[in-house]
């Protein structure tokens, strides 16, 4: 029986195409590795091709040549034919040029996509270049310029000046008061005989009626033991009254001293009675509440803090008292005012606590500081000392940027401190920096949707301007400043 081995594809000497089984990658590699192989398949012989057209055929297909000779019988040829009009043959071949068909199909769509892809981001760069220019014509449209401020120096010499606050012509001037205070612990160091009574404030109260009632000086308020305190001047604690529908005590606080001197009037918070009413309705009625414990009572010798410790303690905190308030008002005082330390003046009051005992190791030592500063007027001040030597028009301001420097002294010295009321006097001398101001809100606003030819004329407008010396308008194809003042910035440059 005659046998046919095929490959992928078989051509037939005639160029005609047989019937082909598949044949896996790697078996078809495997025989092209083979030199050479021959079968017998009956009266052919099938051997490997080796010229070139056939290494460039899909999939790299085998030629089989026809070993036998070109003299073939009817049988073998009809048996060829019947193998070309097989099923098999014909699905091979639809393989074949379905492989062909989808590699045409892929090539296509690949070179598609290429094309889509590249026209695509050329679309987007350009959308992005025209935002871009959008931008930077509306959402970046800006200007900037700078302009040079007038200024000039001002010799004081002794300069006389007034402030008052009522005149209006005059200078404006106003009072800040502050105060603070320091403690230090004293060590006593020596002693001496005392004879003090103790002493605290209490709370009176009248349950009695709505009348006010008055009590005698040196009245006298009892303890539960029975120790006696008095008051050392007349008062009148008020009467009840209504409060929401209830009734409420009349009250008053008032300090009350020991009947004696000793340290056994030294207590804590307790209530009082008046003895003066005993016997009568008001007794029940009227009576007193502690509000500090009662204290300073002494009796004998004491320990006492010297007069060299107290002097020295009041001048520690009197120089760091002075330095803190001297802070303070800078800080403090207000927006366009100035202040001279000149223009100061200071009060000090110490505090010593003086119901020491025996007992006690360390006294506090309390230092109270008061400051009164004349603040004036910072404008008003400004353009008093320009006008010294300069005419201004009533649209120019002028600042010295200098002024607080500036020596500063009172035309008629004096200790007291200036009533609101007062003219006061004063001198000024050293050399003043004058700076004229501009208004650049104003300015910027003037500036806002005109041409940039107009530069010029629009900064003469201002006379604290001396020159100008840049404008740029972005995009620089934009000729006209923004019409939105805030997107014109300004810088300001004194010389």
């Amino acid at each position: 029986m005659v046998k046919k081995i095929i490959e992928d594809v078989v051509v037939t000497k005639k160029g005609m195409p047989t019937p082909v089984r598949s044949m896996p990658d790697h078996e078809h590699h495997r025989e092209k590795e083979e030199s050479k192989i021959k079968l017998n398949i009956g009266e052919k012989v099938l051997r490997e091709p080796e010229d070139e057209s056939s290494k460039n055929m899909v999939r790299k297909e085998h030629h089989i040549e026809d070993a036998l000779p070109e003299t073939e019988t009817e049988e073998e040829e009809l048996k060829e034919k019947n193998m070309e009009r097989s099923p098999i043959f014909e699905k091979m071949k639809q393989r074949h040029e379905e492989r062909e068909s989808f590699s045409a199909e892929y090539a296509a769509d690949q070179d598609g996509r290429f094309r889509k892809y590249f026209g695509t981001l050329g679309y987007l760069l350009a959308g992005a270049a025209a935002i871009g220019i959008v931008l930077w014509s509306t959402v970046l449209y800006s200007a900037s310029v700078t302009i040079h401020l007038k200024h000039a120096k001002v010799a004081l010499d002794d300069q006389n000046f007034q402030a008052a606050a009522d005149i209006p012509d005059a200078i404006g001037f106003q009072i800040m008061s502050l105060s603070a205070e320091d403690t230090v612990k004293l060590t006593p160091t020596g002693e001496q005989r005392v004879t003090k009574k103790a002493s605290g404030q209490i709370a009176i109260y009248n349950t009695f009626n709505n009348q006010p009632q008055i009590l005698i000086k040196n009245t006298r308020f009892e303890t539960p033991d029975g120790k006696i305190y008095r008051i050392n001047s007349q008062i009148t604690v008020p009467g009840m009254k209504k409060v929401g529908g209830k009734d409420v005590p009349g009250s008053i606080a008032v300090t009350v001293y020991a009947d004696e001197a000793g340290t056994e009037y030294n207590i804590g918070l307790v209530d009082f009675t008046i003895p003066g009413f005993k016997g009568s309705p008001r007794y029940d009625k009227f009576y007193g509440r502690s509000k500090t414990p009662m204290t300073g009572g002494a009796s004998g010798m004491v320990k006492t803090i010297s007069d060299v410790d107290v002097q020295t303690a009041r001048e520690t905190l009197t120089k760091s008292l002075r330095e803190k308030l001297l802070s303070d008002a800078k800080v403090q005082k207000p927006k366009g005012t100035v202040i001279y330390p000149e223009a100061m003046f200071f009060t000090f009051t110490d505090i010593i606590n003086d119901s020491t005992q025996s007992t006690e190791k360390d006294v506090p030592f309390t230092l109270k500081g008061n400051l009164e500063a004349v603040l004036f007027n910072e404008n008003d001040l400004s353009q008093k000392i320009v006008k010294t030597t300069t005419d201004l028009s009533p649209d120019e301001k002028v600042k010295i940027d200098n002024i607080e420097s500036l020596a500063f002294m009172w035309k008629n010295p004096t200790s007291s401190v200036p009533e609101k009321t007062d003219t006061l006097d004063f001198q000024l001398s050293g050399s003043a920096n004058a700076v004229w101001e501009v208004d650049v809100n104003a300015f910027k606003s003037k500036l806002a949707g005109k041409d940039h030819a107009q530069y010029g004329s629009i900064s003469v407008q201002f006379p604290g301007i001396e020159k100008t010396s840049k404008k740029e308008i972005n995009p620089p194809w934009r000729k006209v400043f923004p019409s939105d003042p805030e997107n014109i910035h300004v810088e300001i440059v004194i010389d």
